[in-house]
C-alpha cells in the first residue's frame, strides 16, 4: 500500500501557537504530528509515502530523509501553491501501484485502511471518502450517500449543516482518476472535482464512528496534545 499526505498548506489559523514549523509538524510530546501519521499508516502496511510538500518544506525534508523506519519516502514539492487537487495530480506521479491511500496532513483518525481499501476495490469506484456521522458542523464538506450505504450521491462544500456525514480528509482512489480531466495544474480537490464529477463517476463513501479531530485551529490542537499524551503515542 502506498500513501500521498498532503501537507503543503500554510496553517495559518494554528500561528498563534506554531510559526516556525509547517502546520503538520506541529510538536506533540516531542514528536512532529506527522510522525505520527507516518507510524499510523506504516501500522497498515504503507511501505512507500509520497510528501506533497509546499510551505516550509524543507524542514519536512530534513526530519524525515528518504527512509523512515523503513518507508520509502519521496517529496513532491509545489514551487506554487496547486490547491489540493493540483497537489494531489501532481503527487500521483510518484505513485507505482493502482490505488493509493491520499490523507490531509492536519488530520488523525483510526479509520481501517485495509478494510476500506477492500470496498474500493470491491465496488470498482473511482475513488473513496472516509466519513463520518456528524450534527452540527461547518468546517467540513458533507457527503450525501445513497440508499444502498455506499455510493455517493452528492458533495456539499463547508457551510453550517445540522446533521450528515463528514470529509474527514481521507481518500483512497485511482492512480489514472485524473488522466482524462484537463483541469491544468492548479485546481481544488473538492470543488472543481469531486462536486462536478460525482454525479457522472461513481464515488463510494466509507463510513467511520470513531475518534477524529482536525488540528488545524488552537483548541483542536491543544485538545489532541491531551489526547495523545493519554494514549501514549
Amino acid at each position: 500500500m502506498q500513501a500521498i499526505i498532503l501537507c503543503g498548506g500554510l496553517g495559518t489559523r494554528l500561528r498563534e501557537l506554531i510559526s516556525d514549523v509547517p502546520k503538520p509538524m506541529a510538536p506533540i510530546n516531542n514528536k512532529p504530528f506527522m510522525q505520527l501519521q507516518v507510524e499510523r499508516l506504516a501500522s497498515f502496511g504503507v511501505n512507500k509515502i509520497i510528501f506533497a510538500t509546499g510551505y516550509k518544506k524543507e524542514i519536512i525534508r530534513n526530519y524525515f530523509g528518504d527512509n523512515f523506519n523503513g518507508i520509502e519516502l519521496v517529496y513532491s514539492e509545489e514551487k506554487e501553491p496547486l490547491l489540493t487537487g493540483g497537489a494531489i495530480k501532481q503527487a500521483l506521479n510518484y505513485v507505482d501501484e493502482e490505488n493509493v491511500v491520499v490523507i490531509n496532513g492536519d488530520i488523525w483518525l483510526n479509520v481501517d485502511l485495509n478494510k476500506m481499501l477492500a470496498q474500493h476495490i470491491a465496488t470498482q469506484v473511482w475513488e473513496t471518502i472516509a466519513v463520518k456521522p456528524m450534527d452540527n458542523f461547518s468546517r467540513f464538506g458533507n457527503v450525501i450517500i445513497g440508499n444502498d450505504g455506499f455510493s455517493v450521491m452528492d458533495f456539499i462544500e463547508k457551510q453550517p449543516t445540522e446533521h450528515g456525514n463528514v470529509n474527514l480528509g481521507v481518500y483512497i482512489m485511482k492512480k489514472n482518476i485524473f488522466d482524462e480531466i484537463d483541469f491544468g495544474n492548479k485546481f481544488s480537490h473538492e470543488t472543481q472535482y469531486l462536486i462536478p464529477y460525482i454525479p457522472v463517476r461513481k464515488h463510494g463513501a466509507f463510513k467511520y464512528d470513531g475518534y477524529y479531530i482536525d488540528i488545524g485551529i488552537p483548541e483542536d490542537y491543544l485538545s489532541f496534545l491531551e489526547y495523545a499524551k493519554n494514549q501514549k503515542l
